[in-house]
């Protein structure tokens, strides 16, 4: 991906016209537009991706040039308790947070939104982009736009993605490699020991409530479903699966989201679940029914998934962060560093979170709640007595710190 430097995007930079900014209620109509515009790999931030959660609670922020083009919307939702008035940017955890915004946009249109006063009433005292790559450009143009002004970017690392080039048609480089694929079939032929197996690709008109039902039962037989509380899982979790099944109500995003699944007879016992934008796939989630897994079911469900979104024309696979080493195995390589992003607009506010928020282990919960406790102790800006106590109940911090840090 390509790296931009916000500090060579301040220098210089004006406004191509004038911003105006508005607040709509919901997820405003422009975020399709914008994504329908959106650079390879970034087709996927339409207005359902973002309505992870409750959709009503979701304000946009649609900043327009005197024209009426829309070069940003920026659906938002509360962070913390109400009484703080901070906003985080919505949408899914996986693969990353972000919106589309107009090519055009430079810095100065950026600080033309962020001085806007609809703008600053919007987001409050911070506005909490991540997690995000330390290279996507809303991420860059709003840190060199906050900067400029004299705000404050606190950022925490949350680890590297890895990436995968996939070779071109034609070429004398094979992806899986010979041997890795003749031992996926020699896998294969233990597991159909079993029973029949069938690979099923599905993605567009081909989700149904069926396929669901089959992901959550794969998932209540892995690891995830039995030494977990569940609040991690794709399908189990009630929440993000009335997630996932809003997504597909999108023609576009359902033909986007892909899932492989591997049946033993009729039962469902593998899943690759992955995202194709353009030439890009992103690795959202797989899992395996532990029953099966000196037969490695996994290995054989990825051989498919990327098999099949190879012959779309993906060239490359963000598979995510975190590696023990498979991903290497099969070629990843370094991508994007994925980070959690605060932009703050208070001094006193950004020195009390700084030494917490940007420590690189650890969830950091607790910390931050601190660090919000002693913002308002110190803090020379003028805080209402609700805020305070908002800030200083014991409830009130953790659920703070945890839609801060999650």
């Amino acid at each position: 991906m390509l790296h931009v430097d916000h500090r060579n995007l301040r220098a210089g930079a004006l406004a191509l016209g004038a911003i105006d900014c508005v607040q709509v209620a919901g997820v405003s109509p422009e975020t399709d537009q914008l994504a329908a515009s959106a650079p390879d790999g970034q087709g996927f931030l339409r207005g359902a991706w973002f309505c992870r959660g409750e959709p009503e609670a979701i304000t946009t922020l649609v900043a327009r040039r005197g024209d009426g083009s829309p070069i940003l919307a920026l659906p938002m939702r509360h962070l913390g308790p109400a009484g703080l008035r901070a906003r985080s940017l919505a949408g899914s955890y996986w693969p990353y947070r972000s919106a589309a915004i107009d090519p055009s946009t430079g810095v100065g249109d950026m600080r033309a939104v962020l001085e806007h006063p609809v703008t600053q009433e919007m987001i409050g005292p911070l506005l909490r982009l991540g997690p995000i790559y330390h290279d996507d450009r809303l991420a860059q143009l709003m840190m060199a736009a906050a900067d400029a002004m004299g705000w404050h970017v606190l950022i925490r690392d949350m680890g590297q993605s890895w990436v995968q080039h996939l070779p071109p048609p034609g070429s004398p480089d094979v992806w899986p490699s010979k041997s890795r694929r003749k031992k996926v079939r020699r896998l294969s032929a233990r597991l159909e020991e079993q029973g029949p197996l069938t690979v099923r690709i599905v993605r567009g008109a081909d989700w149904s409530r069926q396929i669901f039902q089959d992901l959550a039962r794969i998932e209540e037989n892995s690891w995830v479903g039995k030494r977990t509380d569940r609040s991690g899982a794709k399908f189990l979790n009630p929440q993000m699966m009335a997630h996932w099944q809003r997504v597909v109500v999108d023609p576009e995003l359902a033909d986007m989201l892909t899932a492989t699944l591997l049946y033993v007879a009729d039962r469902p016992i593998a899943f690759s679940l992955d995202l194709v934008a353009g030439t890009v796939q992103y690795g959202i989630a797989s899992s395996y029914d532990e029953e099966f897994a000196d037969r490695s079911p996994g290995q054989i469900v990825t051989v498919h998934a990327v098999d099949h979104t190879m012959a779309r024309g993906v060239r490359l696979i963000d598979w995510g962060a975190g590696d023990s080493g498979y991903k290497q195995e099969l070629g990843a390589v370094p991508g994007s560093r994925i980070q959690d992003i605060l932009l703050v607009r208070g001094a006193s506010v950004a020195a009390a979170l700084r030494p917490r928020w940007e420590e690189t282990v650890g969830s950091g919960t607790l910390a931050i709640a601190a660090g919000l406790a002693d913002a308002v102790r110190v803090s020379s800006i003028p805080t209402s007595l609700t805020l305070r106590r908002l800030l200083m109940s014991g409830l009130a911090l953790s659920a703070a710190a945890s839609l801060l840090a999650e």
